[in-house]
């Protein structure tokens, strides 16, 4: 059984699709596009242990927050619900 070869469409006009939006670069200028590159380049680098590190800190920090936001949720809805019985 041989498969039947899909025929290429072949456009004479351009329709006016969108392939890929370029509306980011609107009104760059290539010297604006090499600084972007260029501050990507210098960004700060991490390695997987201390990206760890940064998110572990980060959980102690908002963790007891969080925590405390949720007893506070629990705690008004527990009076709320005894004041309506």
């Amino acid at each position: 059984m041989s498969r039947k070869r899909k025929s290429k469409v072949v456009y004479k006009e351009d329709d006016g699709r969108t392939i890929y939006s370029m509306a980011g670069l609107e009104g760059k200028t290539p010297e604006d596009l090499e600084e972007r590159d260029r501050k990507r380049k210098n960004a700060v680098q991490t390695t997987r242990k201390e990206r760890r590190a940064m998110i572990a800190a980060a959980f102690q920090v908002y963790g007891p927050i969080l925590l405390m936001i949720l007893v506070g949720f629990g705690l008004a809805a527990t009076l709320i619900y005894l004041f309506l019985r």
